[in-house]
């Protein structure tokens, strides 16, 4: 029955475990590469930039007082030294490309990456199996630079063979766009080997999402398998108990139609009998009814503060005159002034049903004994009888719904099956607990311990 829930269920946690796989390893390798990327784009920008320290180095070159150390020399490598893998190149407005000492050999290269030259964000592109960061500055205002400083500087010749009498007769021509550019291969194969390694993370953590997926499915499924087990234990007990009335009222009612001539007095034993079937019926129905609201919570506790004290008195004396005609002494050792957090009418009830089933398994010439004390902030209520008691094998199923155990619970004795199961829920809605304790033949102890004040809900 659980076969294709199981199913589901081990389908629906492997794909949540895959997809959690599948986004960490998209958030771990987004965020290596924004990282690299973040580091290239930084040294892109940071070199364009510097066109402003570039062409004031141009106006070293122009001035006439040049200085003999080669200082404007020294300033324009500086400027091109920012980072070995990053190179600038310079665009006029008639498409012509001059590479920042890149050397002569870079021109027809450098070509290639006149259509990006208005890239205003920084952008990935792959030219002749290389892949190359590009950003690309657009000037507002064309700038003038002197044409022979810019190509000797583009083909990298020494600085030395310029004299400033060749500048001022050189043509100049319009700087447009600056361009910096920066080979970024180790970067790519870093990425593309991340990225190898996340894909065998993801297929190998497919076959362990499967695995945790049926162990999750298990998990999950084991409490409602045990529920359901339950359930159906219980229809089977409750229309078990049910049927045996049933066919009982049944038999005597046949059994007076039988006889039509007889009168309700020669008919009273059968009749007696379908009233009390009746009864028996009604009782089962109500407790059935009461565990049902319990196990769904519908069935209300009203807690508020009770006189414990006064509750089990009252309680013992409605008892009284049963233990008397069964010749079963009733005594009672209950501290005075106990107040307890609770529901009067629950209370009351649990204390109906183990007082109800001590003298039903207590013998004549037995004992019944409710003691009830303080002990720090809990309060202990003790039920001893000196009845049949309960075997061993039984006692962890005497809580346990129409358990019916050899001596602890028999039909003869008009019991259910249910009492305990509902003073056990008692207890527990009152966040107590109940610990029985039992030698066979010598009798059985209840031992409940509740909180005094315990908060509402």
């Amino acid at each position: 029955m659980f076969t294709k829930t199981r199913i589901r269920l081990t389908t629906l946690n492997a794909v949540v475990f895959f997809v959690i796989i599948v986004c960490l390893g998209i958030i771990v390798y987004t965020e290596l590469r924004h990282q690299l990327y973040a580091n290239v784009d930084e040294s892109l920008q940071q070199r364009v930039q510097q066109d402003a320290q570039f062409f004031y180095a141009k106006s070293q070159f122009l001035s006439p007082d040049e200085p003999p150390d080669g200082t404007a020399k020294k300033t324009l490598i500086q400027v091109q030294g920012i980072d070995p893998r990053v190179f600038v190149v310079l665009w006029d407005d008639q498409g012509n490309s001059y590479p920042i000492l890149a050397g002569a050999g870079m021109r027809k290269e450098v070509d290639a990456f006149e259509p990006y030259r208005s890239i205003a964000a920084p952008q990935t592109v792959s030219l002749d199996n290389h892949s190359y960061r590009i950003h690309a500055v657009q000037y507002k205002q064309p700038k003038m630079m002197n044409l022979k400083v810019l190509t000797d500087i583009s083909q990298a010749k020494g600085l030395d063979t310029i004299t400033p009498s060749s500048l001022f007769t050189e043509a100049s021509t319009k700087i447009v766009a600056i361009q910096a550019i920066s080979l970024i291969d180790s970067e790519q194969n870093m990425l593309k080997q991340l990225f190898e390694l996340i894909l065998i993370g993801i297929v190998a953590g497919g076959a362990v999402t499967i695995l945790a997926g049926m162990y999750l499915a298990n998990q999950a499924l084991r409490p409602i398998k045990q529920s359901w087990d339950k359930q159906q234990q219980f229809v089977a007990d409750a229309s078990h108990e049910l049927r045996m009335p049933l066919s009982i009222i049944r038999a005597n009612v046949e059994l007076a139609f039988r006889h039509p001539e007889q009168s309700i007095l020669n008919m009273s034993e059968p009749l007696s009998v379908v009233l009390e079937e009746s009864k028996r019926m009604g009782r089962l129905t109500e407790q059935l009814l009461t565990l049902a609201r319990a196990d769904s919570n519908q069935e209300e506790i009203m807690l508020k503060p009770l006189p414990l004290t006064e509750v089990i008195r009252e309680v013992v004396q409605k008892f009284e005159p049963l233990a008397e005609l069964k010749q079963q002494r009733l005594e009672l050792d209950v501290e005075s002034g106990i107040e307890l957090m609770g529901d009067v009418e629950r209370i009351h009830q649990l204390l109906v049903i183990l007082l109800d089933n001590s003298m039903k398994f207590t013998p004549a010439d037995g004992t019944i004994c409710v003691a009830a004390r303080k002990k720090g902030h809990d309060v202990e209520l003790v039920v001893e009888d000196t009845g049949v008691g309960i075997a061993a094998e039984d006692l962890p199923h005497i809580f346990d719904r129409f358990y019916h155990g050899d001596k602890s619970r028999t039909r003869s004795t008009g019991g259910t099956g249910l009492g305990l199961a509902i003073a056990k829920w008692i207890v527990s809605t009152h966040g107590g607990d109940i610990t029985p304790a039992s030698v066979l033949g010598e009798g059985t102890k209840m031992m409940l311990r509740f909180p005094m004040w315990q908060r509402k809900g």
